[in-house]
């Protein structure tokens, strides 16, 4: 571990996949029920379509709230890194992290100013408080836990400078059936186990 930063060397846990039905998944974000989707090329390519099509969406806007320069941004569950990249891009002396779970998907040539940590965002967040200037939050709705929100949403919070702004984006996903059948509570990770 780092003193300095409070990083640690990448635990290998992360890096396990399994490999089901021609697409590859990370075995932490299975068991752990962090992510559902696959690590692959694939999925990566859909993370960048998302991307453009939130973009296009947003009419190009990546933040909201009215931030002139921020100095820190964090990008919470950054995934192939799309929305990471670009706000390194538009934002040049500011220092941008953003955080995922899956080594996997990591932009191979991020800019300078991009960093990318390994980390479950399900557990508590070890920033330091007043850190950052803006907090992006996307598509973390199938990634956090039911119990973890309300902490997840307080360590956001904490993080934060003080005038610093959080920037929540999500689609409400509402599992049902037409017939009534699926009852509360019988989706399972388990089904995305190989035999």
């Amino acid at each position: 571990m780092d003193p300095g930063d409070g990083t640690a060397p990448l635990d290998e846990s992360f890096t396990e996949t399994v490999d089901f039905c021609g697409r590859t998944y990370q075995k932490y974000a299975l068991t752990n029920g962090v992510f559902f989707a696959p690590i692959d090329e694939d999925e990566i390519a859909r993370l960048e379509l998302m991307h453009s099509v939130l973009s296009r969406v947003f009419d190009d806007r990546l933040i909201f709230p009215p931030v002139g320069s921020p100095r820190r941004i964090l990008d919470c569950g950054c995934g192939a890194g799309d929305w990471a990249v670009d706000a390194a891009g538009r934002f040049p002396d500011c220092e941008v992290l953003g955080i995922d779970a899956s080594p996997h998907m990591v932009p191979e040539d991020p800019p300078s100013n991009l960093e990318v940590q390994i980390d479950d965002l399900n557990g508590r967040f070890t920033f330091p408080s007043d850190h950052f200037d803006v907090v992006h939050s996307q598509m973390m709705a199938g990634g956090i836990h039911a119990n973890r929100w309300r902490s997840y949403v307080r360590d956001i919070f904490r993080v934060l400078n003080p005038g610093g702004w959080c920037q929540m984006v999500e689609i409400y996903f509402n599992a049902q059936s037409d017939n009534g059948t699926l009852q509360r509570g019988e989706l399972s990770y388990d089904l995305l186990k190989p035999p």
